[in-house]
């Protein structure tokens, strides 16, 4: 195992519960998340409404800092 000094600050933590799938062979996108540090929390149907929650969790959280482009 090696060892990261990288910091990560509280205010960038989730909690991330995935839904139950009966066909183990696929992953289940579904599921809750909640940002520990607000409370904030959703259900969201896809991955893609889970990374736009965090996305917008974190821009709240940063207020002027911009996004990396990518």
């Amino acid at each position: 195992m090696t060892e990261n000094h990288t910091s990560l600050p509280t205010n960038r933590a989730f909690v991330i519960q995935l839904q139950a799938n009966s066909d183990r062979s696929r992953f289940a996108h579904r599921g809750r998340v909640e940002h520990l540090t607000s409370g904030r929390a959703m259900h969201f149907p896809d991955e893609h409404e889970l990374w736009a929650f965090i996305d917008s969790v974190l821009a709240a959280e940063s207020p002027g800092q911009r996004k990396p482009e990518g």
